[in-house]
């Protein structure tokens, strides 16, 4: 009886994907992408209600939760952590929000110590990492996904401060 948690309008992540509750029905909850509704062809999800507690879905983060976990990650200083790519891969279908969080600052670090360089790997398991967390930052304050990038990416560069976004 997980599907009577969820409403039509509600907001969850899945996979990093930011999608919205399109229905509620007996057997299965359905699913439509929150962000580029256009490319996505009007795609729908529908999961049965047996998986949706292995479905790998949460609820967004809250505000409150959200500038605590930036201020934690990004403010924190911290020495940069050797990143296996292939763990780190696997941790972004996680679905931990923090985690994702980590490693965009841990890669934004390495990025900056090769002049700006990652190899293509590390690369786009940055920019796939930086989508996700972007797409749930711009649900949360209501906001665009490419706003969102520019304030994770501002907040790295200007010494790990996370300015606030007055909604």
């Amino acid at each position: 009886m997980l599907w009577i948690m969820f409403k039509v309008g509600e907001l969850l992540v899945r996979f990093g994907k930011i999608l919205q509750v399109a229905e509620v029905k007996i057997d299965y909850l359905v699913l439509r992408p929150f962000f580029n509704s256009k490319s996505c062809n009007n795609l729908t999800y529908s999961i049965p209600n047996q998986n949706l507690k292995n479905g790998r879905l949460r609820r967004l983060v809250t505000k409150k939760q959200l500038e605590s976990l930036m201020k934690n990650i990004i403010k924190k200083t911290s020495p940069t952590k050797e990143i296996n790519v292939t763990e780190s891969k696997v941790s972004l279908t996680s679905n931990d929000f923090a985690d994702s969080l980590e490693l965009i600052k841990n890669l934004w670090l390495e990025k900056q110590t090769n002049a700006g360089f990652l190899p293509g790997g590390r690369l786009s398991l940055y920019q796939q990492a930086l989508n996700q967390v972007s797409e749930e930052i711009a649900a949360v304050k209501g906001t665009l996904p490419d706003e969102a990038k520019l304030l994770i990416l501002t907040s790295l560069k200007k010494g790990q401060k996370f300015p606030s976004v007055v909604n």
